[in-house]
């Protein structure tokens, strides 16, 4: 599979690659992982671009909607639990692939898992096809697709080393109340948002606004509040950053 860049530090180019362990995985089109951006959610992409006041014009929505990429489901998927009786089973379209259970002892006994409104009632775990690999100092940070709002399922958040650990099986929280959930080939399943760890820490600061802190806001929100597209302005300053930190 091509490799995939993501922007590193110092402006130079890092590569992640998304290997697949399944002959001919990587030539389906649908299957393949792709930059978080091209799973916008529909909601958002209809909402009206009439120059209303909404999330869409909002510039921490399509920065959060471009950061990282998504693997969708790499086949037809049923998976069902019934919490009654502890039965579970789950169906997939290809042989090749499989899931196994958590038992609830490792998690859920523990905690109520609350996603979404709705109570998870056990944990699925995909043994994903993929493998991701990261350059030394790399690590990716694996989330559910949250502002899909998905009410039947999601895959658990976490961090995994990917410069010395490449697989990524998804544990993936049961909501479903009994019912038999589906997850669809080509469905946006997974988030992944790669980063570069650092040996450098920032201290914390917690204190009350000095006269140097209030002008530095005040200066900054009238700035945005006197200008007629405060969301372009927003932009404006956001290639001035960059551009200086070249």
């Amino acid at each position: 599979m091509d490799n995939i860049s993501v922007l590193g530090y110092n402006k130079k180019m890092a590569k992640i690659d998304f290997i697949s362990t399944i002959i001919g995985l990587d030539e389906i089109e649908e299957c393949k992982p792709k930059p978080a951006k091209y799973y916008i959610p529909k909601w958002f992409k209809d909402i009206p671009s009439d120059g209303t006041s909404s999330v869409k014009y909002c510039p921490s929505f399509p920065d959060y909607f471009s950061l990282g990429y998504v693997i969708p489901m790499w086949t037809n998927s049923r998976i069902v639990y019934k919490s009654e009786t502890g039965f579970w089973k789950w169906e997939v379209g290809d042989e090749k692939f499989k899931y196994t259970l958590h038992s609830n002892q490792q998690m859920l006994n523990h905690v109520t898992a609350r996603f979404n409104g709705v109570d998870g009632q056990v944990i699925f775990k995909a043994e994903c096809p993929w493998m991701i690999v990261t350059p030394p100092g790399w690590s990716v940070l694996q989330l559910p697709l949250f502002y899909h709002f998905n009410q039947e399922w999601s895959v658990m958040p976490g961090v995994i080393d990917t410069d010395i650990h490449n697989e990524i099986n998804q544990q993936i929280l049961y909501h479903g109340n009994g019912k038999e959930i589906d997850i669809h080939r080509g469905e946006p399943f997974v988030l992944y948002i790669p980063f570069k760890r650092d040996d450098i820490k920032l201290d914390l600061g917690v204190r009350y606004q000095s006269e140097v802190d209030y002008k530095m806001f005040y200066e900054r929100s009238m700035n945005f509040q006197n200008k007629t597209s405060p969301n372009g302005f927003y932009r404006k300053l956001q290639r001035k950053r960059d551009k200086d930190g070249k």
